[in-house]
This record gives structure tokens, C-alpha cells and sequence, in this order.
């Protein structure tokens, strides 16, 4: 996931028919590309992690789309969350595989984009379309939009209130603060209740805990991007000393037992197992919990205060994960036309209905949200400032420090020290490994 500021919008939607939504969208792009309404496609998806229903939603798109342009195919191949880099990483390097492919937004999006593996998919979508898209300036660069958000995602920080009550704490006060949340957690696991669940197998619990904790003893975004090209030093406890917070968690007992061996979407599910009192997931993960523990057993705020920055107290919604359209595409002009049915207004109401995840489109009516969570919600993913910093770490040093730190933390195999010396080789070697890349990055970090 990835944010620089987000204010979200929800307007009115635009009543067009499906049909003519796409056709007017197509009769205005700017290059050519193939004929849009005879062509094979191949989409390489992943979302279902995010917002649970996605892939059943896609797969009923994909039937409508077919059926009002018979000549056109879709084949939809489910991407794995561990795999989903690795895997392009691979597509791009030979030059083969899909024509509409996902990764998560910003760095994993641009990082290919600079590798000429991408062409932007503003050449083939007016601008008249995409500006009603939320969050395109997450993947930017250059003047031009490289890639389509279909949803944004938030997340909040939610608590079990029966839990809470068997504890003996107030059930409708969740923790504001760190002090307040160690507080609950110690009393918490005094009476035999889990206090947070959470699963980092595949380092993507720590992964989290970098973007929700450890951004909040920054200022802006812009010192991170310091951190990663040299201005500033990762060693200083300003970007690193989350660790040693995530350490004492797990030293303490206030996490489950099996963090480090249980994956990051088995972690999901303990909450709504209700075997553990307090969690953090996406809008669409809490939709599921919701059914699970129920409305009036659960409370959602946003994460607690741990640090002093200005983003202490930042919330965290982004669009996540995202489409784009391949360079060696042979159909970019059917491949961006198929994108744009996704925005349409059917499509945007059968995504919230399938998934409970808001859609990245200033044209979906907040009026469709009625359930009182899932205001709560959308009230948070309107939050005026936004961000999410794992994706502006280079995808690399993300796989390989990140993950891989917070992982070893979680395992008792690594101190926070052990995992500063970590980011810090794993940054000397992206400089020296990809040069271009850690130009590119300089170049897009200063603005330019």
C-alpha cells in the first residue's frame, strides 16, 4: 500500500448506461492500440486480500463485459500476495505474460514504470475519466498516470467490546494512545485474553507495524524518502525505533503466541474468531469481522498515538493495489477500455455491495452507505492527511529489510539493532545493484 495525501471525495454518481460509460471513454483516448472490441486479454488480479469478495466481483465483470463485446476475452489469473513482485518482476524481464497486471501503488507501480516494462495508461484514458479517480497522484510521474485505482482502503484499529467487559475495561472506550493501549493489553492478558493478533510468517505483520507505528514520529513523507537516498540516517530512532516497540510486544506476551508462524491473513482471522481483543485490518477485513463478532461487539478507531511527528497523527488510507497495462501488450487499447467499465457506475455499486470497500471513484454516492461501521469508515478515509510509507521504500529494500526485519523480530531471531545494520546494507546494495533505479528514484523523490 502506498499514500502521499488523500482527501477523499464522494460525489454523486454519473447515470450513464454501462454501454455508452465505455464508449464514450473509448472515443476519446489519445493513441491507438489494437482494436478495443477485438481482443484476448490476460489480467493478472490480486485484491481479495484487501477486500474480501473481489475476486467474485471481478469474475461477474469479466461475464458482463464478455457479453456486450463478444469479441473480446478476458482471462483473469489470481495473483499471491508473496509472489505478486516477485512474479511481474519476472513478466517484465522477458517481456511476456500479461497484459493487465497489479501491484501495489507508488514504488511497486513505478519502480516497473522506470524499467519501461509500462506505458501510461493515460495514452489510451482521457483525462475526462480519470480525474474521477481518487488517489492517481500515488502513481504519477512524469505528467502521466501509470496506473488505475479500483478501491481505497484504510486501516482502523478495532477492539472486541465483550472481551474488553470480561476484562473488566470500558468496553466502548477503545485506546486513544500507546499508553492506553499497553494499558489494556496488560490488563487484558492478566485475565487469560489475548491482547492483539496478529501473524508474520511472511513479514507482513511487521511490514504494517513500519507503516502504522513507525511513521509517526515523522514530519512528512519526504524524510522518509531522506532515509532511503542517504540525506538522512535509517539508524536514527526517529525512522527505526518502532522495532524495539514491536520487540517489547512480543516480550511481553501481548501478542499471540504463533505471530511468527502463522501468516499475515491467518493473523486476520483471529479477531474474527474473537480469539484475541484488539487487531488492525483493512475496511474490507472489517466488514467480514463485523458479521463475525458483530456491529455492537466491536469498536473501530483509528490507530493509536505512539510518536511525536506531524503523521502521529495521519491516518493511512491508499488505494492500495492497482492496474496497469504492460508495454508488450499487443491490445493496450482494449486492455485500458476493459479498465475503464471497471470505474463505470454499475461496477462501482457491485463492488461496495460485494466487497463493503469503498471505491476510488468521486462518483460513487456515499449514499450507499448506510451501515453505521461503515460510516464510521468512510469517515476515517476521509481523514485530510493520509499516508502509507512501506511503498515508498524501493520494492527490493521492502522484501528484504522490511519484511524480512520485522519478520526475524517477531521470530526472536534478530535484535532492532540487528534489523537497522539490515536496511542499512540492504540499502547500500539497492544503490549499487540498481543505479538507475536509485536515480530514478532521486529524481522522482526531489520532485522533479
Amino acid at each position: 500500500m502506498a499514500l502521499k495525501h488523500v482527501l477523499v471525495v464522494l460525489g454523486a454518481v454519473v447515470v450513464l448506461s454501462t454501454a455508452v460509460f465505455v464508449a464514450a471513454a473509448a472515443s476519446k483516448t489519445t493513441k491507438s492500440g489494437g482494436d478495443p472490441n477485438n481482443a484476448t486479454l490476460t489480467y493478472w488480479y490480486w485484491a481479495e486480500s484487501d477486500a474480501p469478495g473481489a475476486n467474485n466481483w471481478l469474475k461477474g465483470q469479466v461475464a458482463l463485459y464478455e457479453k456486450s463485446h463478444p469479441k473480446v476475452k478476458v482471462n483473469v489469473v489470481i495473483q499471491s500476495t508473496d509472489t505478486l513482485t516477485s512474479a511481474f518482476t519476472t513478466a517484465a524481464q522477458t517481456k511476456s505474460g500479461p497484459d493487465i497486471a497489479t501491484q501495489w501503488a507508488t514504488l511497486p507501480t513505478l519502480t516497473p514504470a522506470w524499467a519501461g516494462a509500462l506505458v501510461p495508461i493515460s495514452d489510451y484514458v482521457p483525462k475526462s475519466e480519470w480525474k474521477n479517480w481518487i488517489s492517481t497522484s500515488e502513481n504519477m510521474w512524469e505528467g502521466k498516470l501509470w496506473a488505475m485505482p479500483q478501491y481505497l482502503i484504510g486501516i482502523p484499529f478495532v477492539w472486541n467490546k465483550q472481551l474488553f467487559k470480561k476484562a473488566g475495561l470500558n468496553p466502548n472506550k477503545g485506546p486513544k494512545t500507546w499508553a492506553e493501549f499497553l494499558a489494556d493489553a496488560k490488563v487484558l492478558k492478566a485475565h487469560g485474553i489475548t491482547p492483539f493478533g496478529m501473524g508474520n510468517q511472511d513479514g507482513y505483520g511487521g511490514a504494517w507495524f513500519f507503516s502504522l507505528i513507525g511513521k509517526q514520529n515523522l514530519n512528512s513523507i519526504n524524510e522518509l524518502k531522506d532515509a532511503m537516498i542517504g540525506k538522512q540516517d535509517f539508524a536514527n530512532p526517529k525512522f527505526s525505533g518502532f522495532y524495539q516497540v514491536l520487540a517489547d510486544l512480543k516480550k511481553d506476551g501481548y501478542l499471540n503466541s504463533d505471530v511468527a508462524s502463522i501468516s499475515f491473513g491467518e493473523g486476520f482471522q483471529l479477531f474474527g474468531q474473537k480469539k484475541v481483543a484488539m487487531s488492525w485490518g483493512t475496511d474490507g477485513n472489517v466488514a467480514q469481522w463485523e458479521k463475525q463478532v458483530g456491529a455492537k461487539n466491536m469498536g473501530v478507531e483509528a490507530i493509536p498515538i505512539w510518536g511525536h511527528g506531524k503523521l502521529a497523527t495521519s491516518y493511512d488510507v491508499t488505494q492500495s493495489s492497482d492496474a496497469f497495462i504492460t508495454k508488450w501488450s499487443k491490445n493496450p487499447q482494449a486492455a485500458a477500455q476493459f479498465l475503464t467499465f471497471l470505474h463505470s457506475p454499475e461496477a462501482l455499486k457491485a463492488w461496495y455491495k460485494a466487497t463493503g470497500v469503498f471505491p476510488a471513484d468521486k462518483r460513487f454516492p456515499s449514499s450507499l452507505v448506510k451501515d453505521p461501521i461503515a460510516k464510521q469508515l468512510l469517515k476515517l478515509d476521509q481523514s485530510p492527511v493520509s499516508v502509507w510509507p512501506e511503498n515508498f521504500v524501493p520494492p527490493q529494500v521492502d522484501q528484504n529489510a522490511d519484511l524480512a526485519g520485522g519478520e526475524e523480530v517477531t521470530a526472536g531471531s534478530a535484535s532492532p539493532a540487528d534489523v537497522v545494520k539490515l536496511w542499512k546494507s540492504q540499502l547500500s546494495q539497492w544503490k549499487s545493484q540498481h543505479p538507475d533505479e536509485y536515480n530514478s528514484y532521486k529524481k522522482w523523490a526531489s520532485g522533479s
